[in-house]
Parts: C-alpha cells; sequence; structure tokens
C-alpha cells in the first residue's frame, strides 16, 4: 500500500505523523509537535530527510517483490497528511518523478548492496555509483538533464558487488592454473574468501577480497604457510609484500583481464564493462 501510493502521487517519504491537518506547516512547527509525541532520537529519519534529500537527488528504490526504481527529486521537504497519506504512513515527502528500472543488470552492485542493511534511508557515497544513476536517469528519462563529462565511469569495481568482484578474482586465478575448493567459499567464520590448490604444483593458497575503501594490511598474512593473494579494488595496500610469498593482485591486472576474457565472464559482469566503455567513449 505504501509504495503504490509513492507511485500514485509521485513522492517518496517517511512515516512520523502527527495530529496536526496542517500541511503548510514549517519544518519547525512539524519538529516541535513531532518531538513532543516521539521524542527527540526517534525522529532522527525524518531530520535525514530533510537535511540531505533536496532538489535533483536521485532515489534508489525497491519494493517488496524485488523490482528497482530511479526517482529524481522534484521538491524540497514537506508535511503532506490526508487520509490517504495516513494509511499508508508517508507523510513526510518529496515530489519525485519516478522510473521503474526494466532489467535488474541495470542495477549496480553496490546499489543492491546498499538495501541489505534495515535502513529507511542512507546515502550512496561511492562516486561511480551516483555518476551511472545520473547517466541512467538521463537514459530512463530520454534527455540530457544531467550533464555528465566524458570518462565518468572510472572505476569498473565501484559497478559490481562484493560477490561479483570475488567471481572475477576467482575466474583470473583459475585462469592461472589455481583450482578453487567450492566449499570453502561458504564458510562465513574464516579471514579469506576462499582456498585453492593450484593443478599442477598442489601448492595451496588463500584469497582476500576487499572493495570500497576497506584497505588490505599486508603484514597481517606473513605468517600464513600457503601463499596468499590479496586484491583491493581501489589498490589499497598498506605496507609491500616483504617475501613472494603474498601477491597483492593491482586493479588494472583484473580490468585488463575482463576486457581480454569476456567470453568467461557470467553476462551481468559483461554488462557492466559495456556501460563502462560506452561512457569512455
Amino acid at each position: 500500500m505504501s509504495f503504490s501510493y509513492c507511485l500514485k502521487e509521485s513522492l517518496l517519504g517517511l512515516g512520523w505523523q502527527t495530529k496536526s491537518q496542517n500541511n503548510s506547516a514549517t519544518w519547525e512547527e512539524y519538529k516541535q509537535e513531532a518531538t513532543e509525541i516521539y521524542g527527540e532520537k526517534a525522529l532522527s529519519r525524518v531530520k535525514y530527510l530533510k537535511k540531505h534529500v533536496k532538489k535533483d537527488d536521485l532515489i534508489w528504490i525497491r519494493d517488496l517483490k524485488g523490482s528497482y526504481y530511479l526517482a529524481k527529486v522534484q521538491s524540497g521537504w514537506e508535511y503532506f497528511s490526508n487520509k490517504e497519506a495516513q494509511q499508508a504512513d508517508i507523510v513526510n515527502i518529496v515530489r519525485c518523478e519516478i522510473k521503474k528500472i526494466p532489467f535488474i543488470d541495470d542495477v549496480p552492485g553496490k546499489v543492491i548492496a546498499c538495501f541489505r542493511p534495515p535502513r529507511a534511508i542512507q546515502a550512496i557515497k561511492n562516486k561511480t555509483s551516483v555518476e551511472y544513476s545520473q547517466y541512467l536517469w538521463n537514459k530512463l528519462a530520454k534527455t540530457k538533464y544531467f550533464m555528465l563529462p566524458k570518462d565518468n565511469i572510472k572505476n569498473i569495481f565501484s559497478l559490481l558487488d562484493s560477490e561479483e568482484t570475488e567471481d572475477v578474482v576467482f575466474i583470473y586465478l583459475q585462469k592461472q592454473g589455481w583450482i578453487v575448493i567450492p566449499n570453502s567459499r561458504k564458510v562465513d567464520t574464516m579471514s579469506y574468501e576462499f582456498y585453492l590448490i593450484h593443478r599442477t604444483s598442489k601448492e595451496k593458497a588463500i584469497v582476500q577480497v576487499k572493495t570500497g575503501r576497506t584497505s588490505l594490511t599486508v603484514k597481517n598474512w606473513e605468517e600464513k604457510k600457503e601463499k596468499v593473494f590479496l586484491f583491493q579494488a581501489n589498490n589499497e595496500y598498506i605496507g609491500e609484500p616483504e617475501n613472494s610469498n603474498i601477491t597483492c593482485i593491482h586493479p588494472s591486472t583484473i580490468e585488463q583481464f575482463m576486457n581480454n576474457n569476456q567470453a568467461l565472464l557470467p553476462s551481468n559482469i559483461i554488462h557492466w564493462l559495456n556501460v563502462a566503455d560506452s561512457e569512455r567513449g
């Protein structure tokens, strides 16, 4: 009911309704009344909406069926309350133009990952994902509303989620002769992503993969008996390997591998390569 109401009225918002029917209430008037009802802390998400969501921002939405939508904000915060709004519990709102995403492959992995924590609203801080969202809005709306510089998608790994990035590293290492032990990818308590055995030398190895800005400290892996492969999608390694047992894989190595071996990659990863190539001109 809540999202259907949002689509019908072209708006997005939150609850925390008051007894007032004053749709022209100022923020201070609403805040005073709502604080008396809910308390100061309970209004944190409404305050976030008021402070951070502005005209021309883009908002990703996912409905209960798993479909994704992209909305362009057309107004600042409003308190809007009528019978339908109260039933839907959507009274703190911003006006939006909302477009349905036709294919799941059009949703970046970084965006999908943001829906995993149970939060009503949060910022996507990844620059490439933001720029891609602007690119996608232009495509969906058949407009050039957002003026994007050439070469705006600079980091392919910003479009992949952590599992997709692991898959690419997985395939890369298999091409180098390493066999991944399947069950090793399912053990959450391990400090690494998966366990390897080389098909000819029978040497054993472990792999750690990090995306975003989570750095990898090389010295933390020096005591391992196995060979160690480290991959940080933004090349954020702390320290240098002091022995040949540890290999820090540069992002450009994996990106070049992806471009040169597309026949080995899943279709969703090829999709993001094509998007990046089209934007780089």
